[in-house]
């Protein structure tokens, strides 16, 4: 194929081809089917996937993914089945540093908190993305991959008609971080948003060091009393519907 020019190297990704033949596909070639070969485990998360959702109008420069630390996460690559391996080694993943230019920003995370995403094809190939709900407890999780708490905190504000909060809860509860609920169930208050598991939520929230809207942030004396938590940031951004 090579020879009858019908297939090309990618600039910067050597082991990688693109089929340049007319009627094997027609467009530009996405820079994320490229970041699902050389990893096909990975999940887009955190900002490139509040911009997939149209939960925030940032333009990011580079690509947020989340990927199993024990790389696989019991995933296969994408539109393939367990049956498609019987016998064959699975590819190998590779963490790129960039992506036909663009940087690559990744967390991993372990196994049993590696869930909550699902796939999608919108543009004619599928792309495995968090869904809304995990792509916001994300946000709060790690903002610094998220564009910041300000896109996060909007963010939130954006989605109040879109997540299922069944959804939304289960996966709070999974993970198991008792701040994470304080966090969660502080925005879900100021936004109007009830659930029968907040209260309880709101029972179990103790003061701490910890107790803080955002953990990279300090320590700040403003206090919500309802969940003990520090608001340590300003949550302007999750109220203005015109930010």
């Amino acid at each position: 194929m090579r020879v009858r020019q019908e297939i090309r190297s990618l600039p910067g990704h050597s082991r990688l081809y693109e089929v340049i033949v007319p009627y094997a596909r027609q467009g530009f070639l996405d820079e994320r089917e490229v970041l699902f070969e050389m990893h096909p485990y990975a999940v887009l998360s955190h900002l490139s996937a509040l911009v997939f959702h149209g939960l925030t109008t940032d333009q990011p420069k580079g690509l947020t993914m989340t990927v199993s630390a024990d790389t696989t996460g019991g995933l296969f690559p994408i539109s393939t089945t367990p049956r498609d391996w019987e016998g064959v080694i699975r590819p190998t993943a590779t963490i790129p540093a960039k992506v036909l230019g663009r940087p690559v920003q990744a967390k991993r995370v372990k196994p049993a908190s590696f869930f909550g995403f699902a796939d999608y094809e919108p543009h004619g190939f599928t792309m495995r993305y968090t869904v809304p709900e995990r792509t916001l407890i994300d946000g709060l999780s790690t903002p610094g991959m998220s564009g910041g708490i300000n896109t996060v905190l909007r963010a939130w504000q954006l989605g109040r008609e879109l997540i299922d909060l069944d959804v939304l809860v289960y996966q709070v509860e999974r993970i198991g971080v008792a701040v994470l609920r304080q966090r969660v169930g502080f925005l879900l208050t100021e936004l109007g948003l009830m659930h029968p598991r907040l209260e309880e939520w709101r029972q179990t929230a103790h003061r701490g060091g910890s107790s803080r809207l955002v953990g990279s942030e300090p320590f700040a004396p403003t206090y919500d009393d309802r969940w003990n938590l520090s608001i340590n940031v300003p949550i302007s951004a999750l109220h203005d519907s015109a930010s």
